[in-house]
């Protein structure tokens, strides 16, 4: 019997390991794969541009370099997008990045991503920020963490949480993120609820 409950739990393992390893991004097959974004095609990211058209500027770029006009912004707060879409060299290398810019005051509305991990990085100011954790078990509800992260420091948000950020402060605030998903998905907690064009039920 001992040897049956052995087998089992060495079979288990193997079918744990093997679900762990088909959950990570493929490694990649090619030193790069600048996307194509005018190629009709898609599967799993964009195709490749021709490497003998590739120049040392589509590895460059430079859209995060200025701070976001905040001018009008509601929120006063915005967030500038470094993604496949907008740095075609990110295709098949998993990375994304952001800028946040927030005025005192100004807000980053809470929301998630559920392809990608994400690092804040403050680069002026301070940034009160934080995710709050799942959970199904009454006693043990979901948790809160979260900090005023100053110029210089860095804060993680794991994949899939609710997160947000919001400038407390007295003097204009920015951020460089990274994301792990060179495509992160964003979903907006306000829109998710409120902007979805469901109909009301009456």
């Amino acid at each position: 019997m001992a040897r049956n409950s052995d087998m089992f739990t060495i079979s288990f393992m193997i079918l744990a390991v093997i679900g762990v390893i088909r959950a990570s991004d493929p490694d990649p097959l090619q030193d790069f794969c600048v996307a194509d974004l005018l190629a009709g095609v898609r599967v799993s990211g964009y195709i490749c541009k021709d490497p003998q058209t590739v120049t040392a500027d589509d590895f460059s770029f430079a859209g995060l370099a200025e701070a976001a006009n905040l001018t009008g912004n509601p929120v006063d707060a915005a967030a500038t997008f470094g993604f496949v879409r907008d740095w075609p060299a990110l295709n098949a290398l998993g990375l994304g990045l952001v800028r946040l810019d927030l005025n005192p005051g100004g807000v980053i509305m809470p929301h998630t991503h559920s392809l990608a991990t994400e690092i804040l990085f403050v680069l002026e100011g301070e940034i009160y920020t934080g995710f709050v954790t799942n959970s199904d078990n009454p006693e043990h509800p979901n948790k809160l963490f979260a900090k005023v992260v100053k110029k210089g420091e860095a804060f993680i948000f794991p994949r899939g949480l609710v997160h947000f950020q919001l400038n407390n402060g007295t003097v204009p605030a920015a951020s460089i993120n990274v994301l792990n998903g060179q495509n992160p998905g964003i979903q907006l907690m306000s829109i998710s609820l409120f902007g979805t064009g469901i109909d009301s039920q009456e």
